[in-house]
């Protein structure tokens, strides 16, 4: 039994094992093998612990920055599915336009102390 997800898009699609350690991609009708076909790539999360702990920002793998796109991409989905509707997201803004229903979802109203989130960071 094979565990893992696989992402379609339009020309293709990227299947990646269960563990996110490989990946491979394929093209076509034909299922041909697209560019960087397979690669093998290391745990991010202990790559960006182990950064933490070093203090060295140029040893990460990808920058938080990517991590941070790709986690509102799954908060996206979510919304939108309890919701049943689309959302108008702004990246530049990270809101959905006109939306404050979605908005109010992408934190709680109330935290529990001490794990309060300041307004502003």
């Amino acid at each position: 039994m094979c565990i893992g997800n696989i992402f379609s898009g339009s020309t293709g699609y990227l299947a990646i094992d269960g563990n996110y350690r490989q990946f491979r991609t394929y093209m076509g009708k034909e299922q041909a093998p697209g560019p960087g076909t397979t690669a093998t790539f290391g745990n991010t999360f202990s790559n960006f612990i182990d950064a933490v702990r070093s203090r060295r920002r140029e040893s990460l793998t990808a920058e938080i920055e990517e991590g941070a796109i790709s986690t509102t991409l799954v908060h996206l989905a979510n919304i939108s599915y309890r919701l049943g509707r689309t959302l108008h997201f702004d990246a530049a803004t990270y809101s959905c336009q006109g939306d404050e229903e979605a908005n109010r979802m992408f934190s709680r109203s109330e935290y529990r102390a001490p794990f309060i989130v300041p307004k502003l960071v």
